[in-house]
């Protein structure tokens, strides 16, 4: 519902995409062997390609680092995950959070589809990583 939410606000036609829920141990791997990043981390895109009719792409999500996010937010873990798969899916929508700008236009993007669909926006929303810190 809320990946359809997306593809509906951004004029974008009815889309498959794949939602991976996993554990910590194969997110890192994936994240291993498609980004060099030997670490779990909360939600992974991979678009698909650029074609009509093709699969927009496709998003693993980590319930382990999910509930570990919630419980940090103190919000239910089927909260935070529709958080990430709406971050995923803003992601294979084609918009970034690699600078301050894309990230903050992110956030708020994700705070509107989630009042749209009848959730509490979190306005400071950000990944949190082992080391405390957020992204």
């Amino acid at each position: 519902m809320a990946l359809d939410h997306l593809l509906l606000t951004y004029g974008r036609p009815p889309s498959e995409i794949s939602v991976l829920l996993t554990t910590d141990e194969r997110i890192r791997d994936l994240n291993r062997q498609y980004r060099g990043q030997d670490e779990a981390t909360d939600v992974l895109t991979f678009p698909g390609p650029e074609m009509p009719g093709a699969p927009l792409g496709d998003l693993a999500i980590s319930v382990p680092y999910a509930e570990r996010q919630a419980g940090e937010r103190g919000i239910p873990l089927e909260r935070e995950v529709v958080f990430l798969a709406l971050h995923g899916g803003l992601h294979l929508l084609g918009f970034e959070d690699e600078t301050d700008f894309g990230r903050d236009d992110m956030v708020r993007r994700m705070n509107e589809a989630a009042a749209a669909l009848g959730l509490e926006p979190d306005p400071a929303w950000s990944s949190i990583h082992p080391e405390g810190g957020t992204e």
